[in-house]
């Protein structure tokens, strides 16, 4: 779903661009969730285990209110695309 929006939204010479773009930030994530597992025996040792997942918590919730900012602005560069 992610590549097909992505193939429609972009200009068609920036294409395989934004695909390797695309691919990068899924690795990025991986990497940054390696990073973050590997510190769960510290986290939960120094503040508990809920305030591990809290952590995950907060993020989702942050960067959902950061997109329903960035909402109008999107739309409007999309220009029409449905």
């Amino acid at each position: 779903m992610g590549l097909s929006y992505l193939s429609k939204l972009v200009p068609g010479r920036m294409v395989a661009f934004m695909f390797g773009v695309y691919y990068l930030a899924i690795a990025i994530g991986n990497k940054l969730a390696h990073y973050v597992g590997g510190d769960i025996e510290k986290i939960t040792s120094e503040h508990g285990l809920s305030f591990f997942f809290l952590i995950f918590t907060f993020i989702p919730i942050g960067l959902g209110l950061v997109s329903l900012l960035l909402h109008p602005l999107l739309k409007k560069l999309m220009h029409g695309v449905r």
